[in-house]
């Protein structure tokens, strides 16, 4: 009786030892995952804020709250009308400086960097 006993109280351990202790974090200094994300908002016929600094692989979204509908240009690439109330995303994977227009209203100008 005294051996099994003991061979339950080592069951724990066997089974940890077989089955692994679980996913192994990453080491410190590197990131967990894909970067946050960032808001921008839409009103007053402008983005706020104007300019947002985020690190690479992180996804802006915009969201108009303006009465009136807008776009966001940012290189070669346009959202579709942002009516009040509706969002768009973009993920930045690289480094760099990136102006961005509302397409509707080209006065209205925003500026990502991503570093």
């Amino acid at each position: 009786m005294e051996k099994v006993v003991a061979l339950l109280a080592f069951l724990p351990l066997i089974f940890v030892a077989a089955c692994g202790r679980g996913p192994t974090p990453p080491p410190v200094g590197e990131p967990s995952g894909p970067s946050e994300g960032a808001e921008v908002m839409i009103e007053g016929f402008a983005f706020q804020p104007a300019t947002t600094t985020v690190a690479p692989g992180t996804t802006i979204t915009w969201i108009n709250q303006d009465s009136v509908a807008h776009t966001v240009a940012i290189g070669g690439t346009e959202s579709p009308r942002l009516n009040k109330g509706d969002s768009w995303s973009y993920t930045f994977d690289t480094a760099g400086t990136f102006d961005y227009i509302c397409g509707l209203h080209p006065s209205m100008k925003g500026q990502i960097v991503v570093q």
